[in-house]
């Protein structure tokens, strides 16, 4: 270690900040933060850090900056602040190319509305997700039109309509666009949206069926027996998901597996004791301790605007872990706890995300792999005697019975696709000659 970097270290205030490993060009190779900043660089050096990068890490640093904040949590924030500014190489990057799909409201709006959403923004509007791929979160809102018919035309047309929509005959709207609805009981509908996708069933429920008494009282019996159909089919939803948790709390969980310098780490989303989704983070080629790869997981996560839950659950114990709570508890305006489950059902959905997150790998590294090596596993997924060394998929399609269309997609080596020899074109009978 050069003079004047060993002096740099000796000197680091010994106080709450962060700090950043530069190069001799002055790039930044790694971002971090710590309680006190001399004893956290001086492990670097003192060979005490067993994580797999800081020997790669510390051949190539030449100089170390601080800057000194007065908490932790200050620390926690600029730290994430510089990583994504910066994105130094060492870093642990859990940035995802894939824009998974969110539900939003907006209780902002007027009359709100259901919209699909693939990147939620800090605009106060309400996101729920996120969902695997647009057919899970498409499915979501098929079922939810019915329960909650909040209208689904986009603001020019709600202001320019002079009749109601198909959508309103077959009630799956309330027609605001022609005041078929007052605003106050549209508003109504769209907080009991909110609150179904909330998990906030029961006090839904409570809500309605007080309402379907009141209306019942007034002899309104029209009116009673749309709410009495709601419920019946609100309950009959809650019993096709699965209950996942006793509690009624909102939780993230969180799985991983590992293998060599490899990790995957899986999230279950569950929702009013309900899993309603899960996610695979990109695949990390990069080693170390895992407290230290939850720790930035949850920080760019959460950070790059999705939903903070009333509780994640992670396999192991963070050593920022009350610091990230506060952090995380900031942004979602009431108290946020980070727990580590080792008994009971808590438990089981951490073992759960771990075997989610075993799968995720395991896909990831069939298409990675060599696809020589990856043929037996294909061969066996198929239950073919042979390994496939050409797939040829076809589909027809037509047009009232004629007007047909093929299409073939060959596969060489079982997963290398074969473009030159992929393509599509109308079909014609066979010419039969007598």
């Amino acid at each position: 270690m050069e003079r004047s970097l060993e002096s740099r270290i000796r000197n680091a205030p010994a106080a709450p900040g962060v700090y950043l490993m530069k190069d001799r060009d002055g790039g930044i190779l790694y971002v971090g933060k710590a309680k006190n900043l001399r004893a956290r660089v001086r492990s670097y050096f003192a060979r005490t850090d067993s994580r797999f990068m800081v020997p790669f890490l510390l051949s190539r640093v030449d100089d170390v900056a601080f800057i000194v904040t007065e908490t932790e949590k200050e620390a926690l924030i600029l730290e994430n602040t510089l990583i994504k500014e910066h994105r130094p190489r060492y870093n642990v990057d859990f940035r995802d190319d894939k824009a998974y799909f969110h539900i939003r409201i907006d209780p902002a709006d007027a009359f709100p509305r259901f919209q699909l959403i693939r990147r939620p923004k800090r605009d106060g509007a309400k996101y729920f997700g996120p969902y695997p791929s647009s057919a899970a979160a498409k499915e979501t809102l098929r079922f939810l039109q019915p329960l909650f018919p909040l209208r689904t035309c986009r603001d020019r047309e709600l202001k320019g309509r002079v009749r109601p929509c198909l959508e309103y005959e077959i009630k799956r709207c309330l027609a605001p666009c022609v005041k078929r609805v007052d605003g106050e009981a549209y508003r109504r509908v769209a907080a009991e949206a909110t609150a179904f996708l909330e998990g906030r069933e029961k006090s839904l429920l409570a809500g309605l069926r007080q309402r379907m008494h009141d209306e019942a009282k007034d002899l309104n019996f029209e009116k009673a027996a749309e709410l009495r159909n709601r419920i019946a089919a609100i309950e009959a939803t809650l019993e096709r998901q699965r209950v996942a948790s006793l509690t009624s709390r909102d939780q993230d969980v969180y799985g991983l597996h590992r293998e060599r310098d490899r990790t995957q780490v899986c999230a279950l989303f569950v929702r009013g004791g309900r899993i309603v989704g899960q996610k695979g983070f990109p695949l990390l080629k990069v080693g170390g301790d895992t407290r230290s790869i939850l720790s930035s997981l949850i920080q760019q996560y959460y950070d790059g605007g999705a939903f903070v839950p009333d509780e994640i659950v992670i396999p192991h114990s963070l050593e920022d872990q009350t610091v990230m709570a506060e952090w995380l508890a900031d942004r979602k305006g009431r108290k946020v706890s980070i727990a580590v489950s080792r008994r009971g059902q808590g438990r089981g959905l951490l073992e759960m995300a771990r075997r989610n997150a075993e799968s995720v790998f395991r896909t990831e590294r069939l298409q990675r792999e060599d696809p020589e090596e990856a043929l037996p596993a294909l061969a066996e997924r198929l239950a073919l005697k042979n390994f496939p060394r050409r797939i040829e998929c076809f589909d027809i399609s037509n047009l009232g019975g004629s007007h047909a269309v093929g299409s073939m997609v060959v596969f060489l080596a079982g997963t290398r696709p074969a473009t030159a020899a992929s393509g599509s074109g109308p079909l014609r009978a066979p010419t039969i000659t007598a």
